[in-house]
């Protein structure tokens, strides 16, 4: 599904528009001309229908050469292995969650305490995968001829990031799960989801004033995301929580 000149909607689960496995964040495909990117891995479950959909967008699958990880939790990178493993993608994620990722480790990531509360099934598995480039606040990556800042976005997870990129004059956000359409936030019983954390990656989001929001999870956005953004932010001022996902 192609969302703007340079990104598709390759991926998606029971939380967005039902394009791939139900446990599969919103993947999106970068186009950058000379090579694409992912911007998630989804959760490794039947990823031959993410396949899919890369080359029913006129990709071929050796032109993905990297997957950006917005976080670590396993809807969005226990996918991460089979794109490094079967079409040699490097895989990009912060510096913080890289070992998490290295070893498969199912509590830091937070799969042990989903299962337990039924998000996944028992036999659910994050299969554990090396990052080949980690990233912090300040870094650029190139996918061909886009570039894309880091951005430091902890609360909803630590080691999340989120990734800023120049469309013409729009200024747009791979949030992962920092905050959605509606001004809503995913704010969970885990031992790194931390609010004043959120709350604070929310105001340093507002404070850059984004005109698309591409999400994680739900709908995107095209235009306006900033007040979308803010709606979040507002209700944090109030130390109060934004409505959940």
């Amino acid at each position: 599904m192609r969302i703007s000149e340079r990104v598709s909607l390759v991926g998606s689960g029971k939380f967005g528009m039902e394009l791939s496995d139900p446990t599969d964040c919103n993947v999106y495909l970068l186009d950058g001309g000379g090579e694409c990117a992912l911007v998630d891995a989804g959760g490794g479950v039947e990823p031959e229908r993410i396949v899919r959909r890369i080359e029913g967008c006129g990709m071929a699958m050796d032109r993905v050469r990297t997957c950006i990880l917005t976080h670590a939790h396993a809807d969005h990178a226990a996918g991460a292995s089979y794109w490094r493993e079967r079409y040699g993608m490097k895989i990009v994620a912060s510096a913080e969650a890289a070992p998490w990722l290295a070893r498969g480790d199912m509590d830091k990531t937070s799969l042990n305490a989903a299962k337990r509360g039924g998000v996944y099934p028992p036999d659910f598995a994050f299969p554990a995968c090396p990052v080949d480039l980690t990233v912090a606040e300040g870094d650029r990556i190139r996918v061909g001829d886009l570039s894309l800042d880091v951005i430091d976005a902890p609360g909803h997870a630590r080691g999340h990031i989120a990734l800023a990129l120049m469309e013409g004059e729009d200024r747009s956000l791979f949030a992962g799960d920092t905050v959605f359409a509606g001004g809503k936030i995913v704010a969970q019983r885990v031992w790194d989801c931390i609010i004043e954390e959120y709350a604070e990656t929310v105001a340093k989001l507002h404070r850059l004033r984004f005109d698309r929001l591409y999400p994680g999870h739900g709908p995107f956005l095209l235009s306006r995301a900033s007040v979308h953004i803010e709606k979040a932010h507002l209700i944090f001022e109030r130390l109060e929580l934004p409505p959940n996902l």
